[in-house]
């Protein structure tokens, strides 16, 4: 009978060798990678399930229990995907994207799984690749409005705004447009056009939001410059009714087209350099040619003014708010602004003067009383004599001023009224839970009585609200004084 052992068999000694090493890597891999069990993975699957059904809006459950079972199970796409799909609601795009992508290549993908890629992508910042994500899903399923609606929101990131205004026309056409959606439709078309704006922008003012009052703001705005014939103008004033409410890329990019029609159009160019000021820009180019062809322009050297003291050079600043204030010198604004610059440059003095003097040019708006009463407050400086008054006054004139309420509040503990000026810091905190002056005023009070324990809480809280600013920056030396 013929062997059936091939010619080229190992002899028992060699072949035992290799399975030895074999079985020992086998039982080290499952000693340091052991697999989930049978149980496991049901489990986690539903301490998942418990964790979002008792609440929703906390994903750091599921998010941990769907991770685990990710790692545990590389091979299992849905899973990856899952994992990714609460890593993305929790707002943890990088980790999301790096379950998709290993997801994704195990698994078929269809058009809801391409918005989720585009909604990761589009959370870091990756707009070409989220657009590119979005489109696929739109071409996947083009009855679903969803992609419409991503696609907006990334054409108008990347300052796509006509094709913003398309995606954004469909989703209104197809009933799917939200008010928010609505809102932007109209602010986009009256940048792309404005003669199409007013249409759309009166959908928007009827519908309750909290966009309304800036639909018809803009409504307003559009009407009456479309009126016109002068498309420099029609654009300009489009531009500046978009810099009343913030919109800034939006305005930016109406009044560039603005000085497009017209090379001459100081306004606008000085309305430019705000917007792209506001926006971390160098607006400085714009201001200076507004200020070329209108030296003498109240509004031009206001606004060249604004740019180096958002720049925190009020040296800078002073002349130019000088030049306005010679210009125009009934308009408290402007004199407020100089108080503002003096006193950002330590001269107490200039600040006081013209502070004062931009109350004494409207002394019925208590907003001016307000800056007058921070000047004082703020640096501690004349609190009995002026400051007090001055803050009593802002409350008086604004009685739902948080702002007021702070003022007048820190300004009664210093004067030695500890109990009264607490319940009027309370109060600006009921006003405005967000006042991060308050919340470091108060902590300081709380110093001031001993309860360093309840202290800590307001003052990181102001240090949350205000991280980059003056009140974050007191509130990181307060702190010190409450550690144990």
């Amino acid at each position: 009978m013929a062997s059936t052992t091939p010619a080229h068999q190992p002899t028992p000694k060699a072949a035992a060798n290799p399975v030895w090493r074999i079985a020992i890597a086998a039982i080290v891999i499952l000693i340091l990678n052991p697999l989930a069990s049978a149980v496991d993975v049901p489990t986690w699957y539903t301490s998942a399930r418990e964790a979002l059904s008792r609440d929703p809006q906390d994903l750091t459950t599921a998010q941990a229990a769907l991770d685990r079972a990710a790692r545990r199970l590389p091979y299992d796409g849905l899973t990856l995907y899952r994992a990714g799909q609460v890593a993305l609601a929790a707002g943890e795009a990088d980790v999301a994207l790096a379950h998709f992508q290993m997801a994704f290549a195990l698994i078929d993908i269809g058009a809801a799984e391409h918005l989720a890629l585009g909604d990761a992508y589009l959370s870091l910042g990756r707009r070409a690749e989220a657009v590119a994500a979005f489109e696929t899903a739109r071409a996947l399923n083009p009855s679903d409005p969803g992609p419409l609606g991503r696609l907006a929101q990334a054409y108008e990131a990347d300052g796509r705004y006509a094709d913003a205004v398309g995606a954004l026309a469909q989703l209104s056409q197809a009933g799917a447009a939200d008010a928010a959606q609505l809102y932007r439709l109209g602010a986009l078309t009256a940048v792309v056009d404005p003669a199409a704006a007013a249409a759309r922008l009166a959908v928007s003012a009827e519908v309750p939001s909290p966009y309304q009052a800036f639909a018809r703001h803009l409504l307003s705005a559009v009407s009456a410059a479309t009126a016109q014939t002068d498309r420099a103008f029609t654009l300009a004033s489009i531009g500046i009714a978009l810099v009343q409410i913030e919109e800034w890329p939006l305005a930016e990019a109406a009044l560039s087209q603005a000085v497009t029609e017209n090379d001459a159009f100081a306004d606008a160019f000085a309305y430019l350099g705000l917007a792209q000021d506001r926006q971390g820009k160098d607006g400085e180019p714009a201001l200076a040619q507004a200020a070329a062809l209108t030296p003498d322009s109240p509004l031009v050297n206001f606004l060249y003014g604004l740019h180096f003291r958002d720049l925190s050079e009020s040296a800078k600043a002073v002349p130019w708010l000088h030049k306005a204030q010679a210009a125009d010198p009934t308009n408290p604004a402007i004199a407020a602004e100089l108080g503002g610059a003096y006193a950002a440059t330590g001269d107490l003095v200039n600040g006081e003067i013209w502070f004062r003097q931009a109350v004494a040019l409207n002394d019925r708006d208590g907003q001016f009383w307000l800056l007058l009463a921070r000047f004082y407050v703020d640096r501690e400086y004349k609190i009995v004599e002026e400051g007090l008054p001055a803050a009593r006054m802002a409350v008086g004139l604004n009685p739902t001023s948080a702002s007021a309420a702070d003022a007048l509040g820190y300004a009664l503990v210093l004067t030695g009224d500890s109990l009264t000026g607490r319940q009027e810091l309370e109060r600006a905190l009921s006003l405005d839970p967000n006042l991060a002056a308050a919340h470091y005023h108060l902590g300081v009070v709380l110093i001031a009585a001993g309860d360093l324990e309840a202290a800590r809480p307001y003052l990181d809280q102001a240090l949350a609200l205000d991280p980059q600013g003056p009140y974050g920056d007191l509130a990181v030396k307060a702190l010190a004084l409450t550690a144990p």
